[in-house]
């Protein structure tokens, strides 16, 4: 019995060598060797018709997933979702804020009018009412304009060449391209990335993936960064240029946090 406990102790370190020597995990390379098994069979048993070499939409996916033009459109792109989100939150947000705040002036007089202690007000109408006003008020608008902007991306069909082009960066970091869409997620809200790990096939990689969605910040502390940027910032260009920092420090960080716990996990 000891030697069975001490032979399935070396398993997962003898499974770690391994995969440290192949120089990738051990998953990509038999999804690999099944897609070339797939192809040689398709060339045998498929004739492709005759007809235009490449239609419109190849000549646009060979832009979006080019090395050249890829990455700088996938930043522009991603970056006018996140401008259109902030900017077009601003209005209903105040809206919100606004209607809120009078209904809470309502309901101080309210309990002014039926003797409520100021103690029980204070912990119902400024505690609890004040606190989910303001945080629907705050991130309702952004969730309300991020999450259709992300799902008219994903219906296009760009958010899988999103992940095409971050796979290098990803497989580098000892995971995948399609942690790239649940970190997109976590820039709408972290809870809603972390459900979206369930695309991941690989348990390992999968955890990685839900560990690292916290560095990305989701639209609850965008507007903390956007405020802290203001006031520090000095001007609309330079706080805007601090958020902008922040937000890639935070991929950063999911790089640098993936790759070690690929190393470790």
């Amino acid at each position: 019995m000891v030697g069975a406990d001490d032979a399935r102790a070396a398993i997962p370190a003898r499974a770690r060598q391994i995969r440290e020597a192949l120089g990738g995990t051990v998953q990509d390379r038999i999804v690999a060797a099944i897609y070339r098994r797939a192809e040689a069979v398709t060339a045998r048993v498929v004739e492709a018709p005759t007809g235009p070499a490449r239609g419109w939409e190849a000549r646009i996916d060979d832009v979006l997933t080019s090395r050249v033009l890829g990455y700088p459109l996938m930043l522009a792109l991603l970056g006018l979702v996140f401008w259109l989100t902030l900017a077009g939150a601003n209005v209903p947000s105040a809206v919100l804020a606004g209607l809120f705040s009078g209904l809470e002036a309502k309901l101080t007089a309210l309990c002014r009018a039926a003797g409520v202690p100021g103690w029980l007000h204070g912990i119902l109408v400024l505690g609890v009412y004040r606190t989910v006003a303001w945080v629907v008020a705050v991130m309702l608008p952004p969730m309300a304009i991020f999450f259709p902007l992300f799902a008219l991306l994903e219906d296009l069909g760009y958010l899988p060449r999103v992940a095409f082009n971050l796979d290098r960066f990803f497989r580098k970091a000892g995971t995948q391209g399609k942690q790239a869409l649940t970190m997109g997620m976590g820039f709408g809200c972290n809870a809603a990335g972390v459900v979206a790990c369930r695309i991941i096939d690989s348990p390992r990689e999968r955890l990685i993936a839900i560990l690292t969605n916290v560095f990305v910040p989701c639209n609850g502390r965008l507007p903390t960064l956007i405020l802290l940027a203001g006031m520090l910032g000095g001007g609309s260009l330079a706080a805007a240029g601090a958020v902008a920092g922040l937000v890639l420090l935070g991929v950063a960080a999911t790089f640098l946090v993936s790759w070690t716990l690929a190393r470790t996990l």
